[in-house]
């Protein structure tokens, strides 16, 4: 036995090792070791309180907590693995190093991959440390969208005012004011909304809310909503005082002639017009048309609003007539004459009739009745026999006034035989 084992053993020998690398040949061939790559595996921070405990913060700088890696392996062991079967760490208590570089550490779930199979794009988190600051901000809402068009918001309360919000300090500095998102597209009835938080700098830029936290707050801020009915009512001015003699009031009226208006249904049901009192439209003695600028503003009944506050400010337009003549004629028999002396008569001479010139507008002048202008000649200066020329007294309705002054032409002679004169006398 042992003869024919030992028998042509070099030969036997040979054929063993032919043979094993033959397998290997075959099994390369068909199972191959080769290279796999993994794009983008976030590295876990661990045991982040070694900073957080010193009332400090850190930022990972230039997304240095991303990483690529390769992984050896066969072909076989390859085709399972995803880029979840990977975890990436960094210990910042264990492996920091030089204050701002911590260093990672790549595993595998599938346990055909060691680690000595793995290499990285980097081996450290780049981070930046800093003191915490913590600060209390204005929480404002902004509005975006549009409601229905029957309604306007009237108003969009945070349910905080204030929120306080930690943070690197250089961050915190940063920030200017915190901006609650109401989207109030078809709005038409009282709400309340979950509205996500933007954090602003003084530019109005967004800020980074990555090293950020709210304070007690989680998810977005809770806005309370409520929404009013609109309205178009006109404007009602009204003036005191009266223009130059010369002119007369034709018209009033504001530009725009209506605004709109907002209230609840109750309250808006109410109102039917804003009315512009008279002491904002003065118009004693003005001379020409006359523009006047007024805010409404304070007009406007309780609890109602105008929808755009930029629509407080109208403009009141006062326009005038020039006042026109027209001749009245009036007898001399009719002028009444008063306080004529004793013994004393009027002549008119060949004089049969004066000329009235009322003043008024064309409207006034067409309403005028003529026989409501009274003529009257007062002769209590005129005592003694002569000729004379007076100023009449004229009365007039209220409306009118007189272009001119009516000038008489008369005489007084002493009456033959003559007594007692009358003072209501036209000397005929």
């Amino acid at each position: 036995m042992k003869k024919m084992l030992t028998n042509n053993l070099g030969l036997k020998l040979l054929s063993i090792v032919s043979a094993v690398m033959l397998w290997l040949i075959v099994v390369n061939i068909d199972d191959p070791v080769t290279y796999q790559d993994f794009s983008s595996i976030r590295v876990a921070m661990l045991n982040e309180d070694a900073v957080t405990d010193k009332d400090q913060v850190y930022r990972v700088e230039d997304n240095s907590d991303l990483i690529n890696i390769r992984v050896w392996a066969k072909r076989s062991v390859l085709d399972k693995l995803s880029a979840e079967d990977f975890t990436a760490t960094a210990d910042m208590e264990k492996n920091i190093k030089f204050g701002n570089l911590v260093g990672i550490e790549v595993s595998c779930s599938n346990r055909n991959v060691r680690t000595a199979d793995i290499t990285k794009s980097r081996e450290n988190v780049v981070i930046s440390i800093e003191d915490a600051a913590s600060e209390l901000f204005n929480v404002v809402v902004k509005q975006s969208g549009q409601a229905d068009d029957a309604y306007v918001v009237g108003t969009a309360l945070p349910e905080q005012s204030l929120i306080e919000i930690r943070g690197p300090a250089s961050v915190v500095a940063r920030i200017n004011r915190v901006q609650a998102d109401l989207d109030i597209t078809g709005f038409n009835s009282d709400r309340s909304e979950i509205c996500a938080l933007t954090i602003l700098d003084n530019n109005g830029a967004m800020v980074d809310t990555t090293y950020l936290e709210y304070a007690g707050k989680t998810e977005g801020m809770n806005v309370k909503v409520t929404m009013l009915r609109k309205k178009d009512v006109r404007l009602k001015p009204e003036y005191t005082g009266v223009p130059s003699g010369d002119y007369s009031f034709k018209n009033i009226f504001a530009k725009p002639e209506t605004v709109k208006i907002a209230g609840t249904t109750a309250d808006i049901s109410k109102v039917s017009e804003i009315v512009i009192p008279a002491e904002e439209i003065n118009i004693e003695g003005i001379e020409e048309d006359t523009q006047i600028v007024v805010d409404i503003a304070k007009y406007l009944p309780e609890n109602i609003r105008l929808v755009n506050e930029a629509d407080a400010m109208v403009t009141v337009v006062v326009e005038l007539e020039r006042k026109q003549g027209k001749s009245v004629k009036i007898p001399v028999s009719e002028i009444e004459v008063k306080n004529l002396s004793r013994g004393m008569k009027i002549d008119y001479g060949n004089l049969n009739e004066i000329e009235v010139v009322v003043k008024g507008t064309s409207a006034e002048l067409e309403q005028l009745d003529e026989n409501e202008v009274r003529v009257a000649l007062d002769l209590e200066e005129y005592t003694r026999a002569g000729d004379y020329t007076g100023i009449a007294e004229v009365t007039l309705p209220e409306m009118y006034g007189l272009m001119e002054d009516v000038e008489i032409e008369f005489k007084l002679t002493r009456a033959a035989g003559g007594s007692a004169g009358n003072s209501n006398s036209n000397g005929d």
